[in-house]
């Protein structure tokens, strides 16, 4: 059964992504209301930034399925998906926006955070094991492996590219040259290095933890 041409199964899974996407943006909209303010705004665009993941997998799945691309292209389309995927992890970072906060708003601004963080994060593991799923199809198990590895390390790096020295995924293509430079010359900085390893051990036990509970089976 499809809604929409998409399978039951993953359409209930793309709503309940959805419903607590849109419950992370009511209670910004409560804290604007309330508190008069817009502060932290730019999280919402955050927060889409964590869905271009899905959008792109979900692109290349139909794609893949009439045989519209070759593998050099499933390749492309792979690596746009990877610009984005840090994205997802990212919004964790925010939650240092929390220090300034006291009071009422403190614990508003937690819920709130910690809301953005896990829907953004449950988007990124979900179109990593999509993708994966793609990498199978196309390439070969062994292969996806390696890549899901890959693409965990990297997405480590990125959020150290994007919190502390503030690119984003855009600057792959406004300020390329910019942004090898500084890659080129961060594998000394521990601050990255300490980000790189922290962040991609906790996104990988996450992916584990996640792929586990997909394919838990009741004995």
């Amino acid at each position: 059964m499809k809604i929409f041409n998409i399978p039951i199964n993953r359409f209930r899974i793309l709503c309940t992504l959805g419903l607590m996407s849109a419950s992370a943006v009511g209670l910004f909209i409560l804290k604007a209301v309330l508190m008069h303010d817009l502060w932290m705004l730019g999280i919402n665009w955050n927060l889409f930034l964590a869905w271009v993941p899905i959008i792109i997998v979900m692109w290349l799945e139909k794609k893949i399925a009439i045989n519209a691309l070759q593998k050099w292209e499933v390749l492309i389309v792979s690596t746009l998906w990877l610009l984005f995927f840090p994205n997802a992890p990212y919004i964790i970072t925010d939650l240092v926006h929390l220090y300034p906060a006291t009071g009422n708003k403190y614990w508003h601004y937690q819920i709130m955070f910690f809301s953005y963080a896990f829907v953004s994060l449950a988007c990124g593991l979900l179109s990593l094991y999509w993708i994966q799923k793609v990498w199978t199809k196309v390439f070969s198990e062994t292969w996806s492996f390696w890549a899901v590895v890959g693409s965990i390390a990297l997405s480590g790096y990125g959020v150290f590219l994007g919190r502390v020295v503030r690119f984003n995924s855009w600057d792959f293509f406004t300020h390329p040259f910019a942004l090898l430079k500084y890659i080129l010359f961060s594998f000394k900085n521990i601050t990255a290095i300490m980000m790189t390893i922290e962040f991609s051990m906790f996104i990988g036990l996450a992916y584990l933890m996640f792929y586990s509970l997909i394919h838990l089976r009741e004995e």
